[in-house]
């Protein structure tokens, strides 16, 4: 009996540490990928797509910084306005419209077709 028993101790204690050992694999695994992605989100929010950018804010649920960075990166794109001289400001507002359009109906903002449109749709 006492055989037995010894026995019985015997396989616990290594089904024990087996456990042990897979559930520190797991936790060092699982700390890994948390840190990739970190390492991803990063690399982003540092990358130059602007539409990559704001699909990535949108899915982690940050749609007001995913707006600011939209506005700042049309206020700061150069080549929208390259023909800046040569336009009316309807024109001027047109054109970021059409150029962003999807971007600004996926954060929420209504986007008017014409200036027209636009003009109504603020008198309202």
């Amino acid at each position: 009996m006492e055989v037995f028993a010894v026995l019985l101790s015997i396989v616990y204690l290594g089904i024990f540490l087996v456990s042990a050992f897979f559930i520190i694999v797991l936790l060092y695994k699982l700390w890994f990928m948390c840190n990739d992605v970190s390492s991803i989100k990063k690399r982003l929010m540092k990358n130059n797509d602007i539409e990559t950018t704001i699909e990535f804010l949108l899915r982690i649920g940050e749609k007001e910084k995913a707006k600011e960075l939209l506005l700042d990166w049309i206020l700061t794109n150069e080549s929208i306005f390259k023909r800046e001289a040569e336009m009316t400001q309807d024109e001027k507002i047109e054109h970021v419209f059409r150029i962003y359009e999807e971007e600004l109906k996926k954060l929420g903002y209504d986007v008017p077709k014409t200036a027209q449109d636009r003009m109504t749709t603020a008198a309202n």
